[in-house]
């Protein structure tokens, strides 16, 4: 496939970083300036902040002058890019591409029409794409960028990687090709050791096509190096699959095979909603948002409200969490427990128990899927991080602002205050009916114009009648 698009940038992320400028290849200098491009095109559309890029680029101990030396790096690749490749947005920088012009979003969507393929029966069209989607890799991904930056990052993309490869292996295992890709599978399991799916692909392809003394040694194989590397047994679907293979059976691959469930988790839309319009503009214009305010100001209530008018944008489903981070009666969730609600969400069947897998098996899941996360009442970052979905759009609520959060991830901070008295009395009188004007500013004026104080207001008996307010 051509990297090259003749009068525009077209960037590689899923090898060396580099960029292509009307068909010819623009040196980008050294690795802090690679990293910064490189670190605004994994969040291709999304703002990535200066405290984030500093920490990249500097992993850690950045100079006085980082904030200076950023700038000047920014201003070098706009030279070398155009003005155009890179845009100022408080509090940091952004770059918008098409999917033609950056191979990790190319890739996205190949995975996600091949997984659309394979689930409607189309395995040669999934195969063909999966196929096309895995060659846009051209060895270690982020070449020449700074340590930190592949650390933070690599991992995420290679396990995108393991997962279209999986879901490549089995689809050939199910056409029937087993022979055919055992040499593939010899080379994908020396890669990835630890994959119990591709040793398990590995196993199946060898006793089907008849050299069942090669698949029960290449178990032996596996199971000794998980004995001396992790101090572990092979995991119980493989165990189980060797002992069929030690009887002569035909088994079945034991990768569940079902599609991705598509989540719709969304609450139902509130009823009466009213105003807020240059919130919900302000939520179109990005990925990541938390939405602050003291209770009552209708945080929740303009998060399903937005997601609802979006939900069109989230193909692959919308995810909803009530994080009780503010819930006198309930601890709140443990970043375990929520990611286990995900998943399950999700379809997925088999949860590990560390966090940390739990974790990796969400952003697996996630990895090339449009998916709307609604996580409300979360009470700090650290409950949040973990449940940020890798891509798509998240939406946080919180009576806390969450600034580590917002500075760590480029996103978005919205406050929210008491609504304007028009709004407040309008919201009123879409509730209450034809009642008494003064009735309503008097009203509105005693609930603070909060929403949610609106909607606990008794209604008066008539129009005439003015509502008396509970003391609390």
């Amino acid at each position: 496939m051509a990297i090259v698009t003749e009068g525009r940038v077209r960037y590689r992320l899923l090898g060396p970083v580099t960029a292509h400028l009307d068909g010819h290849q623009v040196r980008l200098g050294g690795p802090k300036q690679r990293s910064v491009l490189a670190a605004l095109l994994l969040n291709a559309g999304r703002v990535v902040s200066e405290e984030q890029l500093i920490g990249l680029v500097w992993d850690g101990e950045p100079p006085s002058s980082a904030r200076g030396q950023l700038q000047v790096r920014v201003w070098e690749l706009r030279k070398l890019l155009g003005k155009a490749a890179i845009v100022r947005r408080a509090p940091g920088y952004l770059v918008e591409v098409r999917p033609d012009q950056l191979d990790l979003l190319e890739f996205a969507d190949h995975v996600t029409a091949a997984r659309a393929d394979l689930a409607q029966g189309r395995a040669e069209a999934g195969i063909a794409t999966l196929r096309a989607a895995l060659a846009l890799w051209a060895g270690p991904v982020l070449g020449g960028t700074t340590d930190a930056l592949v650390e933070r990052e690599a991992r995420l993309l290679e396990e995108r990687r393991m997962a279209a490869l999986e879901d490549l292996f089995d689809a050939e295992l199910t056409a029937g090709r087993h022979a055919e890709v055992i040499g593939e599978l010899r080379r994908a399991g020396e890669e990835y050791p630890f994959r119990e799916r591709l040793q398990a692909a590995l196993l199946l392809a060898l006793h089907r096509s008849g050299r069942t003394s090669e698949a029960l040694a290449a178990y032996a194989g596996t199971r000794q190096r998980f004995a001396d590397e992790l101090g572990i047994e092979p995991g119980r679907a493989l165990q189980d699959l060797h002992v069929q293979v030690l009887r002569g059976d035909d088994p079945a691959p034991p990768v569940d095979p079902a599609p991705p469930v598509t989540p719709a988790q969304l609450p139902h839309d509130v009823r009466g909603f009213t105003g807020r319009t240059a919130q919900l503009a302000r939520l179109d214009t990005g990925d990541l948002w938390v939405i602050t305010g003291p209770p009552g100001v209708g945080k929740t209530a303009l998060a399903v409200r937005w997601s609802h008018r979006a939900r069109g944008r989230f193909p692959d489903g919308q995810l909803y969490l009530d994080l009780r981070g503010f819930d006198a009666d309930h601890d709140p969730v443990a970043p375990a427990a929520a990611l286990a609600q995900l998943l399950r969400a999700l379809g997925v069947r088999h949860l590990p128990a560390a966090v940390d897998e739990l974790a990796a098996l969400y952003r697996s899941s996630l990895a090339d899927r449009r998916v709307l996360v609604v996580l409300d009442n979360a009470r700090d970052g650290d409950q949040v991080r973990p449940l940020l979905p890798p891509a798509g759009t998240a939406l946080v609520t919180s009576r806390h602002r969450l600034g580590d959060l917002v500075a760590q991830t480029g996103a978005g901070a919205l406050p929210l205050t008491v609504l304007p008295a028009e709004d407040s009395r309008a919201l009123l009188r879409g509730a209450l009916g034809d009642v008494d004007a003064a009735a309503v500013d008097e009203l509105a004026a005693l609930c603070g114009h909060l929403p949610l104080a609106r909607a606990e207001s008794p209604r008066p008996t008539s129009a005439a009648t003015r509502p008396t307010p509970s003391p609390t």
